[in-house]
């Protein structure tokens, strides 16, 4: 990359990643009455009965094992003082942080600064990703993508650091250790390095990857409950998931009333946009791209079978955005450098209107829901009453509350 290109790209990916945390700065009054909620308490009782070191390692909720989110965790609260706007400006801050690393790895496979500008925004600006930024406990999923993020770096590096091997293989195993979703991290870059040019050590690098995942996997299987599995109901769950997200949502004037219309209506655009970004993307791009069909295809695996008893309503659930975003930005991004400076400028602008916008409109219910009420029912409700989502009585949240010194 030419310096005077790779210097524009720079200013591109800081300003982007800046812009990605504009909704918490012009929001913060919003933000602010945000409080913990259904996981968070469940979190916070699990610390209080157990105590720190046999907590650690309980499995979460019947999900998995995650140690290393929980004593990042841990030591968040213990860092805000138990302060909720605190949390959320530390989830707001390793958001900014995966959009810089992001940012780097498109400039390393050669897009454009226009494609690189408009995927972080699409992907960091999105307010569908409302549940992801707006509650702390969603901090593990971003957590275990800034560990992906960090080791696909560290492969792209393709050995010339003699450290390279094993800080790939420890930010595979944090990813891992701080959501059950990271496990599919070094699945998926086990597929960039078969369809990366390079080809030198292709077996070993891939083992390497695949090391971290069968560890975990195993560590998950043995100690992990499992819930029942059922191939139809999570190949469905998973397929709709895939299908819908992340234009479901955004494009909602193209909704029909019936479920088969959406399949088919945005599943095409999907697709379309997916071929016609693989046509338009220069060859230096395109194992990028793969990666991240990659991506989308295991994670919508993963999501299918830890989410299908919950039903599909929630297969586009906002909790699930974050990641489908970030496989299609770059996807958009590459048919946008595509188009005249003109046409790029009224596409990038309206593009961003619809992304941003509904931001205040979201926020506002968002904050009451997830906020006032919750704040006035331990306030108010009677001690044995449940009051959230989870099983936590509002005695009993007053009592972490003191505990912790939350607020």
């Amino acid at each position: 990359m030419r310096p005077l290109r790779r210097n524009f790209t720079g200013v591109i990916v800081i300003a982007s990643s800046i812009a990605s945390v504009l909704p918490l700065f012009f929001l913060w009054r919003h933000f602010q009455f945000l409080f913990f909620f259904h996981d968070d308490w469940l979190m916070l009782d699990g610390l209080d009965r157990l105590g720190l070191g046999r907590w650690l390692f309980e499995p979460f909720a019947g999900e998995g094992v995650f140690p290393l989110f929980k004593i990042l965790w841990w030591g968040a609260l213990r860092l805000t003082g138990g302060s909720y706007l605190g949390l959320t400006a530390i989830l707001w801050m390793t958001h900014a942080a995966i959009c810089l690393l992001f940012g780097w790895l498109l400039g390393r496979f050669g897009m454009e600064p226009a494609a690189i500008g408009f995927a972080l925004l699409t992907f960091g600006l999105a307010w569908t990703n409302i549940e992801t930024l707006g509650w702390f406990m969603q901090w593990n999923a971003l957590l275990s993508m800034l560990f992906f993020l960090a080791a696909w770096h560290v492969v792209i590096e393709n050995g010339k650091s003699r450290s390279g091997p094993a800080a790939c293989f420890v930010c595979l195993v944090a990813a891992a250790l701080c959501s059950s979703r990271g496990i599919i991290a070094g699945v998926v870059l086990a597929v960039f390095v078969l369809v990366e040019n390079a080809g030198e050590h292709r077996a070993r690098r891939c083992l390497l990857c695949l090391a971290p995942t069968v560890l975990v996997t195993a560590i998950a299987w043995l100690f992990a409950p499992h819930h029942q599995f059922a191939a139809g109901a999570t190949l469905r769950y998973a397929s709709e998931y895939l299908i819908l997200n992340p234009l479901f949502f955004l494009l909602p004037f193209l909704r029909v009333k019936f479920e088969a219309g959406n399949l088919v209506i945005f599943g095409l655009i999907k697709t379309a946009v997916f071929i016609w970004a693989f046509r338009k993307a220069t060859p230096s791009a395109r194992p990028l791209l793969w990666t991240l069909v990659a991506l989308d295809l295991f994670f919508a695996a993963s999501i299918g079978y830890a989410r299908w008893p919950t039903g599909l309503p929630t297969a586009t659930s906002s909790r699930y955005q974050y990641i489908p975003l970030f496989c299609f930005g770059p996807m958009a991004g590459t048919l946008l450098a595509r188009l005249r400076p003109g046409a790029q400028i009224a596409t990038a602008f309206l593009s961003i209107v619809l992304l941003a916008l509904p931001w205040n409109r979201h926020i506002e219910q968002w904050s009451t829901g997830r906020g006032k009420i919750i704040r006035s029912a331990i306030a108010q409700d009677d001690p044995g009453q449940s009051f959230d989502p989870s099983s936590i009585t509002a005695g009993r949240a007053r009592d972490l509350l003191r505990r912790y010194g939350l607020h």
